[in-house]
């Protein structure tokens, strides 16, 4: 073979081995490429977990729970009343999809009622007469005026006592409406009344209601609810409100620590 066809074989075997080396390389990038596949649960039989979103809260377990934990609050501090009160508004709502937490609330109020019965039926039977101030004697609210007024208890007042402060109470209402107030007493105490209606939704026909101007702008509301069990009959307290009339707040009382608070 002549040197010039030696020299082009040559140079073929050197453009196969070049093109065969190509090859090769291309098919390493190749093989050097992966896909990522998702993850799988071995526990799922190989399905692909995905992450659940998480439960909304239970906005109404948290507000019945609210109340049967001021009822226990109550009731540890012996406001009875105060307690059996929260526990009744508890008790209104329908409670079927949280039966132990209605269970645990009933046998509370039961409990609750037992002892008020007992005191009741106690007061009863060292009362010779029938008093004319029943309702009014049950106040919170004119109990504590009566005291800061005369220093004595209004459970132990006779009739003819509520008598003569009752009266000297209207006559000084009278005297403050004389005086050039933006409200009349009547007034400021109505409109409060109807706020009140309006915010707490209170089933009016179910309740006794206290209502006295006690300042210029606050307007005090009483809520109780009658109660009568084996004879005898009390009140317990559903709410302690005031009302301003002339910022249109509302607030509560927190029977517990003695002090108001304002209501959304």
């Amino acid at each position: 073979m002549s040197k010039r066809y030696w020299i082009l074989a040559v140079a073929v075997m050197g453009l196969g081995l070049s093109a065969c080396q190509q090859n090769e390389a291309a098919e390493e990038e190749e093989v050097a490429v992966t896909i990522e596949e998702p993850a799988e649960d071995a526990e799922n039989d190989g399905a692909v977990s995905v992450e659940e979103p998480e439960e909304e809260a239970d906005e109404f377990l948290e507000h019945y729970q609210s109340l049967l934990d001021q009822s226990i609050r109550e009731y540890e501090a012996d406001q009875l009343d105060a307690a059996a009160g929260t526990l009744s508004l508890l008790l209104e709502n329908d409670l079927e999809e949280y039966p132990e937490l209605r269970e645990e609330a009933e046998g509370l109020l039961e409990e609750i009622k037992e002892i008020q019965a007992q005191k009741a039926a106690e007061v009863a039977e060292a009362q010779t007469e029938e008093s004319r101030y029943k309702e009014e004697r049950q106040s919170a609210l004119y109990s504590d005026d009566y005291f800061n007024a005369t220093g004595q208890s209004m459970e132990e007042a006779s009739d003819e006592e509520l008598d003569v402060w009752f009266a000297q109470k209207a006559e000084a209402e009278e005297e403050s409406d004389e005086a050039e107030h933006e409200w009349t007493k009547e007034e400021a105490e109505n409109y409060a009344f109807d706020q009140l209606m309006l915010h707490e939704n209170l089933a009016f026909e179910k309740y006794i209601y206290f209502v006295n101007q006690a300042e210029q702008d606050w307007v005090n509301i009483e809520v109780r609810e009658p109660v009568e069990q084996d004879g005898v009959a009390w009140s317990n307290m559903i709410g302690i409100y005031r009302f301003n009339v002339s910022t249109n707040e509302l607030q509560k009382l927190d029977t517990v620590t003695g002090q108001y608070s304002s209501l959304p």
